[in-house]
């Protein structure tokens, strides 16, 4: 594999154009490309999508594995200046492999969290050695981004074995901390963030902070971000507990998102972007930045599961929801259209009952590729199921957008240079999807009532 990036692409924020011009900046030899990946298409996606969003030098940049990806740190510190540039499954040798390009934009901060995929993936037998090369690549990691940009502040979140981690592994990654730890203080280039008071008596992430044993849920977000807080400003904790009782049906994975939501501040008049992974991966706050929006995509959700909850997208009270849904349902081969409408229109029905002020768009389920879809069981489905949203649109007075038709080849399937897997998105394919919510989204005048709305509050206090 070999990636397209380069520091000097930048996307212009309203109509999403290259443009910029670089200036010289400290350059040293280049990083190999990592010799292994866990997820390859997650980490072309996620880099192929970074390469075209730029960083500037008031940004304040997350970097690293899944704690950083699933992350929602503007909400968490109401701070638009935050971006996140973190990838599920990276390791050392990955953020290693990005950092120079993310120091090159001299950003105030950088956030690292990296290293427990690492050692988490190694052979019995060599944990400890991992856990000397964790340790020599964060700290040529810190090395590189110093000598790029010192007037970059550093920081590295301590590694939190998660409960997926063997005994063996415990005690690298205690290890690695341990000795990361040391160089901090030693070489005073980065700053340790210490996280260890969340492990329980194994070394582990204790159980409260996670509902799939992997992942962070928003009480161990939570926590996170009150360590970090001490060189951030501006998060306060809404939850100490992330309302778990309403989501004893649901995965643990999609439990640990939901209970995410749950511990962020609610946006008042926020453009609110509804579904599944498709809509996660979207990097809506860069992509607009003139108006507040709010990412409520979850990996591999369903149609019930969105159902299941819109309680809490009708406590948030967006202005806009931005809806896409039912490509996860359409893939299993025992789906029926006909339920899938029923348990989507289930959705709409409620959303237009419970929130009558707030503009619903709803979008074009996406077909997949033609070589994911060799036996032409899934794209007709598709087909079938967005007929039925764009009839019902006059019915139930929302908006129908056709993003599908402008993401398809000739013959209806996704554009093969749209997907690197054939069902999720790259760069390019959410450049031109934006450019249709741009033009047909109505985002300036939302984001002129979102100012509009502020000021009447500021006006009233």
């Amino acid at each position: 594999m070999k990636l397209n990036l380069t520091i000097c692409t930048l996307a212009a924020a309203a109509v999403l154009l290259m443009a910029g011009s670089c200036q010289t900046k400290t350059r040293l030899d280049k990083v190999p490309e990592p010799a292994w990946y866990d997820y390859e298409d997650y980490f072309t996606e996620k880099t192929q999508i970074f390469s075209y969003l730029p960083i500037y030098p008031q940004n304040i940049v997350m970097v690293g594995d899944e704690i950083i990806d699933f992350g929602e740190w503007t909400d968490f510190f109401q701070d638009t200046s935050i971006v996140n540039r973190g990838i599920m499954y990276e390791g050392t040798p990955h953020t290693l492999y990005r950092i120079d390009e993310i120091a090159q934009a001299a950003p105030k901060k950088i956030f690292v969290s990296t290293g427990l995929q690492d050692i988490k993936r190694a052979k019995e037998g060599t944990a400890n050695a991992t856990a000397d090369t964790v340790i020599a690549n964060v700290k040529e990691i810190f090395r590189r981004a110093h000598a790029i940009s010192p007037a970059t502040e550093l920081y590295y979140i301590s590694i939190l074995p998660d409960r997926q981690v063997s005994d063996e592994g415990v005690v690298a990654m205690a290890k690695a901390n341990k000795h990361l730890k040391d160089a901090a203080e030693a070489s005073k280039v980065f700053t340790f963030i210490d996280i260890t008071n969340m492990e329980d008596g194994s070394g582990r992430m204790a159980e409260e902070f996670t509902y799939d044993g992997r992942s962070l849920n928003g009480l161990g977000y939570e926590r996170v971000a009150e360590k970090v807080l001490s060189w951030l400003s501006g998060y306060t904790k809404k939850h100490i507990a992330a309302d778990d009782h309403q989501y004893k049906e649901i995965s643990p994975a999609h439990h640990n998102r939901v209970s995410l939501f749950n511990a962020l501040h609610t946006k008042p008049y926020s453009v609110m972007f509804l579904g599944n992974s498709i809509t996660r991966r979207g990097p809506w706050e860069e992509l607009f930045p003139f108006v507040r929006t709010t990412n409520r995509g979850i990996g591999g959700d369903v149609v019930k599961g969105i159902y299941n909850r819109l309680d809490d997208v009708i406590e948030a009270n967006p202005a806009a929801i931005f809806l896409m849904a039912g490509i996860n349902d359409l893939t299993n081969p025992a789906s029926d259209v006909d339920q899938v409408w029923k348990d989507y229109e289930k959705i709409i029905q409620k959303i237009t009952k419970e929130l009558p002020s707030t503009t619903l768009f709803v979008q074009s389920t996406l077909p997949v590729t033609a070589e994911r879809d060799r036996d032409n069981l899934i794209n007709p489905k598709v087909v079938a199921l967005n007929k039925y949203l764009e009839a019902a649109a006059a019915r139930y007075g929302y908006k129908y957008l056709d993003i599908a038709s402008v993401l398809s080849d000739e013959n209806g399937f996704l554009k093969a240079d749209y997907s690197i897997d054939g069902l999720h998105l790259n760069a390019d394919a959410y450049f031109a999807w934006s450019t249709v919510l741009l033009e047909k989204g109505s985002l300036v005048v939302m984001a002129q009532k979102q100012r509009a709305a502020d000021n009447l509050e500021e006006e009233g206090e």
